[in-house]
């Protein structure tokens, strides 16, 4: 990592473009001793630069901040092939996803045909359940494609906290779900790579549709030899049917393996996620579903046929094209309108408070809130009642140790709180903005050397926004002296560690109070 003194950081800030010869003079005014660290501590305080991008700037590399005339502010996911990264569009200030190819795909020809071609059948799907790709390109010998930001997750993290999605919730991701493959292949587009990595759940409840990167544009001739497990799993579902690559017929197949994975938290084919090609191309993974009906959260009959026949290995069994899946679905959905707790009455009064019962102690409440999610309060209402009550007060829980966050999720939930579970500070701050939340949980321990710097941007954030911020700051022993950097009012409470989650408890509901 190589050494700056504030001056050359400042001026390399502004070089490179992420800030202005302006905003680099307030930052070093306002830099308590002129070191380099002090002006960092600035410009991360003053949300001019992210802990990303001072990362990247520290190591001297002045390549990788922008793409496409959108500005990179940190990264938010990665994979084998492609890390993403959340942006910004110059023009507008609107938030992007910004996905980049690997270095060490550069020099293989197969894998940036591939990446193109993600991008080359994005640009031509527009619907709102297919993550849209806006522009794609080759910048500083990288290879990138703007994207659609989703403020959400993808179902399997999502299922990880969950376990499964209640059928009156599900209902609407699965329609906008067939909806969005319904419009592809009427575009000529399959997407041939359908799982649940691959399923964006936004905070507002929307499902979309991403990572188009081995589909089939119909009427192309070129093809990428380029194999992954999804193309074994559909390759062995085809040899098995003896359909031709780039079937619609495959993709509403495995568009049932979602949703089979959705209602039940099981996956439909138990060796789906097995790096042992073999074992895919002998096909023991198609043989081996259990029933949709048999799982413990099954949905009511017809759902679960609908879905059964969507996944019918028989290729005459199993629908034919998306506008069959969908007009079942829609049907499906118009008779259960007026049904009471929109499930058909086919299941005994038994079973359906089993799995009340099962769904509230198995953490139905998490960051993404769908709407029509009969637990959504933790309180086992129905959607009807929660109407005609206020909303649950929300917490922003900004937490870097995974195990903590699942303990605040269910400690705090189960008060009546909503709790969106954060582990990234930059992440959290836009967070605030959008969801202006009751009470803020800050951990500053799990943060390190920048968490109360962090902190006190957000507090900035919030006087700058005219936002009331209501507190609750976790602090580790070593750490009690930054008790006197943090504001003194009633509205934040600060904890040194170890704590109690009855403090926890009792702090938040002195700030926000429910019950």
């Amino acid at each position: 990592m190589v050494e700056f003194d504030a001056e050359s950081l400042a001026e390399q800030a502004v070089m490179i473009g992420l800030v202005n010869n302006e905003q680099a003079l307030e930052a070093r005014m306002d830099a308590a001793d002129g070191s380099a660290d002090a002006l960092l501590r600035s410009m991360l305080r003053k949300g001019l630069l992210t802990s990303w991008q001072i990362d990247r700037l520290q190591k001297s590399d002045p390549t990788g901040f922008f793409f496409g005339g959108c500005k990179v502010l940190f990264h938010i996911a990665e994979g084998t092939f492609a890390r993403v990264y959340r942006g910004v569009r110059l023009t507008d200030n609107k938030p992007v996803a910004i996905k980049v190819l690997r270095q060490r795909f550069v020099a293989d020809p197969a894998a940036i045909i591939r990446f193109n071609k993600e991008a080359e059948a994005g640009m031509r799907l527009v619907h709102p359940n297919i993550v849209q790709i806006l522009d794609y390109g080759e910048q500083d010998k990288k290879h990138y494609m703007i994207m659609e930001y989703v403020e959400g997750s993808n179902l399997r993290d999502l299922l990880k906290i969950r376990v499964h999605i209640e059928q009156k919730a599900a209902l609407p991701l699965l329609i906008g779900l067939g909806r969005g493959l319904q419009y592809s292949h009427n575009s000529g587009v399959t997407h041939r790579d359908l799982k649940a990595t691959n399923i964006l759940i936004s905070h507002s409840g929307a499902a979309k549709l991403v990572d188009f990167g081995l589909a089939t544009i119909e009427g192309e001739e070129k093809k990428t030899a380029n194999l992954n497990q999804r193309t074994v799993d559909y390759s062995a579902l085809e040899r098995r049917c003896a359909s031709p690559k780039g079937d619609p017929r495959s993709d509403i197949f495995f568009l049932g393996c979602v949703y089979y994975q959705m209602l039940s938290g099981q996956p439909a084919m138990q060796d789906a996620e097995s790096k042992d090609m073999l074992t895919k191309m002998l096909k023991r993974s198609l043989d081996a579903i259990k029933p949709l009906s048999e799982q413990r959260h099954a949905p009511d009959e017809e759902l679960t046929r609908i879905i059964e026949k969507m996944m019918k290995v028989e290729l005459r069994s199993r629908y034919q094209t998306m506008d069959e899946v969908i007009k079942e679905l829609s049907a499906y959905e118009a008779l259960i309108k007026n049904s009471p707790n929109g499930v058909l009455p086919t299941k005994s009064e038994a079973r359906i408070e089993d799995e009340l019962i099962f769904g509230y102690r198995g953490g139905q409440l998490t960051a993404t809130t769908i709407p029509g999610n009969t637990h959504a309060n933790g309180n086992g209402t129905a959607p009807e009642e929660e109407a005609e009550q206020a909303k649950p007060k929300q917490l922003l829980c900004l937490e870097a140790q995974p195990e903590i966050r699942d303990a605040f999720r269910k400690t705090l939930s189960k008060m009546g709180y909503r709790v969106i579970l954060v582990g990234d500070a930059d992440v959290a701050v836009e967070r605030f903005a959008e969801s202006t939340p009751d009470v803020v949980i800050f951990d500053i321990d799990g943060f390190g050397p920048e968490g109360i710097e962090q902190f006190l941007g957000l507090c900035e954030k919030a006087k700058e926004d005219e936002i009331p911020l209501s507190a609750l700051v976790l602090l580790a022993p070593k750490q009690k002296a930054l008790r006197q950097r943090i504001p003194t009012n009633d509205q934040i409470i600060v904890l040194d560690k170890p704590v109690k989650m009855k403090q926890i408890q009792e702090a938040v509901q002195q700030l926000a109070p429910v019950g």
